[in-house]
């Protein structure tokens, strides 16, 4: 299996980028079954689930990727799952359907809240919700209303050398990988250092989608974010380690296939 490794993809009828060929778009990481490596002019022939249906068609060879694993992609399809849920974006937290999704996240972890409830962050309960749903290998999560807390569970878990779906890492001790987390604070700045010690400080978390070492960025997924659930992008520095910006302050390593 194969995956769509650019936001939109053109899915087309004829080997050939030209109008008339085009009937359709695969966004990022959309699954794909290569039927025929090489079509000429850089495409390949595909099969996948496209308007409901088994559809054939072309798309470009380059703007594949192969899998992450096993797990790793399981978590992510989750991810992309919820993001097409909320329109890419564009469903907002507080309208119908998209306040009920919210309270499918909220109560998953038991909490009786929807998306009305705005000024009850529920970022966290959609990550919780992503990963409880990616099932097999996520079961030691530490599933929660506030992101620190599983922040602070996967720092303790690596310390121990402990099973656990994520261990805790310094920026400059892990580049991030598919399926890994993003995690920086909110309003008050905090470090490493202070997650380890604590798990009751504000903070949030995206799902790595997409590392792009070429443009030094990481597209990342998560919940309350733009009021919906929208990819986030995040900066590469020197070594492809995340950049110290914009209030990022550790990865969470994804162990699931280990």
């Amino acid at each position: 299996m194969h995956f769509v490794d650019v936001e939109a993809l053109n899915f087309r009828n004829a080997p050939r980028a030209t109008p008339e060929t085009k009937f359709g778009t695969l966004f990022l990481c959309h699954p794909v079954e290569i039927v025929e490596a090489d079509s000429g002019d850089g495409f390949c022939r595909v099969r996948t689930r496209f308007d409901g249906a088994q559809t054939e068609g072309f798309v470009s060879r380059a703007l594949l990727r192969e899998s992450a694993g096993e797990r790793r992609e399981a978590l992510i399809a989750q991810a992309i799952l919820q993001w097409h849920r909320f329109e890419r974006g564009l469903g907002k937290e507080t309208v119908d359907p998209f306040f009920r999704h919210v309270g499918e996240m909220w109560r998953a972890i038991g909490i009786d809240l929807d998306g009305k409830d705005n000024d009850q962050p529920w970022s966290a309960a959609a990550i919780s919700f992503m990963v409880r749903h990616a099932g097999k290998g996520y079961e030691d999560f530490r599933f929660a209303a506030a992101h620190a807390r599983y922040i602070h569970h996967s720092i303790k878990k690596r310390e121990a050398d402990a099973a656990s779906p994520f261990w805790g890492f310094r920026l400059h001790e892990h580049r991030p990988r598919l399926g890994d987390m993003v995690c920086r604070w909110r309003e008050r700045p905090i470090d490493f250092e202070t997650a380890r010690r604590r798990d009751d400080y504000k903070s949030h978390c995206d799902i790595v989608i997409k590392v792009d070492s070429a443009k030094n960025v990481v597209l990342a997924l998560g919940g309350n974010v733009r009021n919906s659930v929208s990819i986030t992008r995040y900066a590469l520095g020197p070594g492809d380690f995340l950049a110290d910006q914009g209030g990022v302050f550790a990865v969470l390593a994804n162990r699931a296939d280990a």
